[in-house]
């Protein structure tokens, strides 16, 4: 029988899903609510539809016989899928934990009820509960951010009281109730984890190191695969990812988690229940690992059991290249002769001609990037360096 699969997403991001699920044989179903969305090309049927609105979707899942729903990176369909999972009986996340993972107080909360390891952290509804919080017992630096925010948008650090109230009103425009979570600032290395979960058995896949901008931004620059850290430290972080899962109760899923690296050990930041972004889990991790997790998390749509085994065991990076913020770009080069060197797995530029170059405070400002892999960690760091200096030359500048 044709097993028919519903594809949330036709975006740049989504289309390694989309090429997947085809891989695997799948009638595959795409709905995005752009009607040039680059994902609509390799989908069996394409719908435009509005991204929030569970009849329509319940009308093309019921007209097209779908048998499972999947994303991979995006967080604003979840709560949908989750809703129609629960209507329909596909494997997914319930409601509640999407909920759970999309809020980052109630996972801080189930982090403490299940002796997760992570930083305190209190929420303010109001600027008011936050002029009249007492901070006697808090350590400055504390981070700010949204409750339900993604992409770094509206994360700051800060040094002092003062900080705080000044990035109040950005950190809440962010999030979706207004509420803001305040937390103490964890020291050491940040890393990424991503992992599969699939009938109550996770497996880990691999662990990221990433880089991010100076403070008080916390916007990321690069991610290293696999991770410098020590075997016993990798052990340790992977210990408290599995601890977050189970707390968190995510299933059915790819996860994506963040922790920091402190002196008393590894300690959760926050999880959420679908696949890392920034090209991690749908290029990095595979070219590390071998592992393609937009495939892993398509067959877990369809009840069919997860490749999720490493092949290989290689180095790969996602740089992101920024030039100086201010700057007007006068001329873009093409990508063509960039994409063609066969170090590169993947490349972009997000400005175009005419454009002022933004200064990088959240993810979606970042000017470039692009994707190599190598057998070493030395001969990774040389081509990152080089191809840093080329991608540098294709945009003139005033």
């Amino acid at each position: 029988m044709e097993k028919r699969i519903l594809v949330f997403g036709g975006g740049i991001n989504q289309v390694l899903l989309i090429k997947a699920c085809k891989a695997l044989g799948y009638y595959t179903v795409v709905t995005d609510p752009n009607p040039a969305a680059p994902g609509a090309a390799d989908a069996d049927v394409f719908a435009v539809l509005p991204p929030r609105d569970f009849e329509a979707h319940c009308d093309l899942i019921e007209k097209e016989r779908i048998g499972g729903l999947v994303s991979c990176q995006m967080e604003n369909p979840l709560v949908l899928m989750a809703r129609l999972a629960e209507k329909y009986e596909f494997l997914f996340p319930s409601t509640t934990v999407i909920q759970r993972a999309r809020d980052k107080y109630l996972m801080k909360q189930a982090f403490l009820a299940h002796d997760v390891p992570c930083a305190k952290g209190v929420m303010m509804e109001t600027l008011a509960d936050l002029q009249a919080f007492d901070f006697e017992n808090w350590a400055f630096p504390l981070i700010i951010k949204p409750v339900d925010s993604f992409s770094s948008r509206g994360v700051y650090r800060a040094e002092n009281r003062d900080d705080l109230l000044a990035h109040y009103e950005k950190t809440a425009a962010f999030s979706s109730t207004g509420q803001v979570l305040i937390e103490e600032f964890l020291e050491g290395p940040e890393v990424s984890v991503e992992s599969i979960t699939a009938k109550g058995k996770t497996h880990i896949v691999q662990i990221t190191d990433k880089v991010i901008t100076p403070y008080p931004h916390t916007v990321e620059l690069a991610h290293y695969q696999p991770s410098a850290l020590s075997e016993t430290t990798c052990l340790e972080i992977r210990k408290v990812v599995q601890k977050a899962i189970d707390a968190l109760e995510i299933d059915n899923s790819g996860s994506h988690a963040e922790l920091k690296v402190t002196p008393q050990g590894p300690k959760m930041i926050e999880i959420g229940a679908r696949l890392g972004g920034d090209y991690i889990s749908s290029y990095l991790t595979q070219l590390s690992t071998g592992v393609d997790m937009n495939r892993a998390v398509a067959q877990i749509a369809m009840g069919e059991e997860p490749d999720v085994q490493s092949s290989i065991q290689q180095f790969s990076a996602v740089q992101y290249y920024n030039w100086e913020a201010g700057r007007k770009v006068k001329a873009k080069m093409p990508l063509s002769y960039f994409l063609q060197k066969p170090e590169v797995a993947f490349a972009e530029i997000f400005v175009k001609s005419g454009d002022v170059l933004p200064p990088i405070t959240e993810s979606t400002l970042r000017h470039s990037c692009f994707i190599t892999s190598a057998e070493n960690r030395d001969e990774l760091a040389q081509k990152v360096a080089q191809l840093s200096e080329e991608l540098s030359d294709l945009l003139t500048l005033d």
